[in-house]
């Protein structure tokens, strides 16, 4: 552009697609080392699609609410999600009823029902429906079936919790219970004394279907490791969890519970005691991984083909590496154990808890199915990967250290035998 009489230049400038983001613009002048920088952010479009975010086909008893709310996930043509657009949600069959049934997305693109009762038992259908025109997946409808779920676990406190602290635990537990279906074969357990670690109890117990000892004890003081978590006996048959462990800093438990994040940090080491990241490698779902470190950089990832498939769902189809991308940092206890925080952002099963929200995604929940367990999907925490996948690495919450427990992990039949061991080894 030339300046003109009055030394002035311009150009027109069209944004990019991604809206949030500073977008800049500099302008030089060729014959001096001067220049102006500008900067534009855009904004998401109208809406112009709408899909499911969480609650599909999910499982409950008549007269009782569904586990996760029904939402949705509002974006623009672009793929950016639209915030404001308001959203309808209505019962269509079944004889529920909903809360809040109209509301507006929020800023992620996000719109849910306030709460879904299912009415008579068979199958409720719910309605959800975006305003405006041409609107791709207009309207939205969620199935929930009938009941089935019998999975149970069982937590057995070894250190005596505070009110909150138990009750964050049975929060946790009440979670896992409604999100995995059916029951596992039971297990007649004979466990010696100090085999789940060095404080744990002996076991002579028919398990149905895990057992978790919760440990509130000292281990290195405010601040370093939070806590550890993982199994110690699984099943011959699938090598799914017949007892566990969670242990806690007695240090640091009261700093969670302060801030808010006690509950979203059990709830994560209950799921590396159900096996996520601390089974892969035995299971034959991790590749490339990361440890022990070497002058080869490796993108450890996860092989799950329901896991995968969920990776692409959420926003995943177009990452360029291994999927289920899987933490190549932070060494033993962390790489290899969780999903990467630089990918997947706040979602519960990084290595990382967030300040405010850290959803439980499809994404765990069908790794979970792919390492054996039946999962309701339709239980999930709204997440969409957009926001992960465009700033990588822009948000670090709380490190959860090297919290897979390394202890000896003994399969065993149906009678308690005995019938092999996998031993996690420091790297």
């Amino acid at each position: 552009s030339i300046t003109d009489s009055d030394g002035r230049a311009a150009t027109s400038f069209t944004t990019g697609p991604v809206a949030g983001a500073p977008q800049l613009v500099a302008a030089s002048v060729a014959t001096a080392s001067i220049s102006a920088v500008f900067s534009a952010t855009a904004t998401a479009g109208p809406p112009a699609s709408i899909a499911i975010a969480a609650g599909n086909n999910q499982q409950a008893a008549a007269n009782t609410p569904v586990p996760t709310s029904p939402a949705v996930l509002v974006r623009d043509a672009n793929g950016n999600p639209v915030g404001g657009v308001p959203v309808t949600f209505e019962v269509v069959s079944g004889g529920g009823s909903i809360t809040e049934g109209s509301t507006t997305t929020d800023a992620n693109g996000i719109a849910q029902v306030g709460s879904w009762t299912l009415g008579a038992a068979g199958s409720n259908v719910l309605r959800a429906t975006a305003q405006g025109t041409g609107i791709s997946g207009n309207p939205v409808t969620f199935t929930a079936l009938p009941a089935s779920s019998s999975f149970d676990i069982v937590v057995r406190f070894i250190g005596e919790p505070t009110p909150g602290q138990r009750d964050a635990v049975a929060a946790a537990q009440a979670r896992w219970e409604s999100l995995i279906l059916g029951d596992l074969e039971n297990v007649r357990l004979r466990a010696a004394e100090g085999t789940c670690g060095s404080d744990s109890p002996a076991v002579d117990d028919l398990i149905d279907d895990v057992v978790i000892f919760v440990m509130l004890e000292p281990i290195d003081g405010p601040g370093g490791v939070l806590g550890s978590a993982g199994p110690c006996y699984i099943r011959n048959a699938n090598a799914l969890t017949v007892l566990g462990a969670m242990r806690f800093d007695s240090a640091d438990l009261g700093e969670l519970e302060a801030e808010g994040l006690l509950e979203a940090v059990i709830l994560h080491e209950m799921g590396h005691v159900l096996g996520f990241g601390s089974l892969w490698s035995l299971q034959g779902l991790l590749a490339d991984p990361s440890l022990p470190e070497d002058e080869v950089p490796a993108d450890p990832h996860f092989t799950g083909p329901q896991a995968i498939a969920a990776f692409n769902e959420v926003g995943g189809a177009a990452y360029p590496l291994g999927k289920v991308p899987v933490e190549n940092t932070g060494g033993e206890g962390t790489a290899d154990g969780h999903w990467r925080e630089s990918v997947l952002g706040n979602e519960l099963m990084t290595g990382f808890v967030d300040p405010g929200s850290n959803p439980l995604s499809k994404v765990t929940l069908a790794a979970l199915a792919d390492q054996g367990y039946a999962v309701n999907l339709g239980g999930a925490d709204p997440y969409s990967l957009t926001l992960a996948l465009r700033a990588p690495g822009s948000r670090r919450g709380l490190e959860l250290g090297d919290d897979v427990l390394r202890v000896p992990i003994r399969r065993v039949d149906a009678a308690g035998r005995i019938t092999g061991m996998f031993q996690r080894k420091a790297q």
